[in-house]
């Protein structure tokens, strides 16, 4: 498969999570190796991987890492070769080990309700639940890609205890008493500590505050939008493919508003939104400080 392929690939994949996706955008650079790379191919491949997928900013975040690294080695004299796959086996290092903490520290909370509520498919999430066996988990299907089946199927697979519910049973479930709090993946981290998660945590996350139940937000700080974020919309197909001539609105992702949101799981620990913000400013410093340069009124 070459570089081009794989681009497409990521932007066209509606069924992995980002940290899938991030790991697989990482991997394309190893394929710059197979030929004779240069300077303009990795700045080119930065480019293509962080427009893939607008509502998924690790990817951006990951592109634009590696990236940099690779610039600072070579300019330093190292083999453009030795760089790309020093910046790789960085990154993935870290990123990894940013997710195996958000994972732990996820797992710790969990251990202390007796059930809760998930919505579509959290590859953070379900490794967190796998090392949590007594507790019970309701899913929602997550229509109309069904991902949360997805993560339902996984977890009985490994013995828990799972009920996968239609998405409009959400409020149901949580109005009967049947879940001690609710723990969202995330796809992005926006400036004021909003986010971004698959279509319908804002209904679930209402139901909850209404209920006087935790919203927990699990969550890596790579998902921080510091080089951007966008909403996408997939195809009215997904949602109806009868005879009828019917107009479809298909969105995949939503925002959710700090007021909504009890605490972000983070490889940091669970943080209030302004923690939430301090942490992405330390991890991303560089980056939010030209974002806020550029966003700042010129004086005439």
């Amino acid at each position: 498969m070459n570089i081009a392929d794989l681009v497409r690939e990521i932007r066209e994949d509606s069924v992995s999570g980002a940290s899938q996706l991030t790991i697989k955008a990482a991997a394309a650079f190893l394929k710059l190796l197979e030929k004779s790379a240069s300077i303009k191919d990795v700045r080119r491949l930065v480019k293509a991987l962080a427009d893939a997928r607008p509502s998924m900013p690790s990817i951006a975040n990951m592109a634009h890492m590696i990236g940099s690294i690779i610039e600072k080695e070579v300019s330093a004299g190292k083999p453009i070769e030795e760089a790309i796959e020093n910046a790789v086996r960085k990154c993935i290092g870290e990123y990894q080990g940013s997710l195996r903490k958000a994972v732990q520290n996820a797992s710790e909370i969990m251990r202390k309700c007796s059930s809760i509520l998930t919505h579509s498919y959290s590859s953070t999430i379900a490794g967190a639940l796998e090392s949590c066996r007594e507790v019970k988990v309701y899913v929602t299907e997550s229509r109309p890609g069904y991902e949360g089946r997805r993560l339902a199927e996984r977890l009985a697979a490994r013995g828990h205890d799972v009920t996968l519910i239609v998405d409009a049973a959400a409020s149901y479930v949580i109005d009967q008493g049947l879940v001690d709090a609710v723990m969202l993946g995330c796809d992005a981290i926006l400036d004021d500590g909003s986010i971004a998660n698959k279509i319908g945590s804002k209904m679930i996350a209402l139901s909850a505050m209404d209920a006087g139940i935790p919203v927990n937000i699990v969550t890596d700080l790579w998902k921080a939008a510091v080089y951007g974020f966008g909403l996408e919309k997939h195809p009215g197909e997904e949602v109806y493919a009868g005879e009828v001539k019917l107009r479809c609105l298909n969105p995949y992702f939503e925002v959710l508003p700090p007021r909504l949101i009890s605490a972000y799981v983070t490889e940091k620990g669970a943080l209030r939104v302004e923690e939430l913000i301090g942490e992405i400013e330390l991890m991303w410093g560089e980056v939010v400080a030209r974002k806020r340069e550029k966003a700042r009124p010129r004086s005439r």
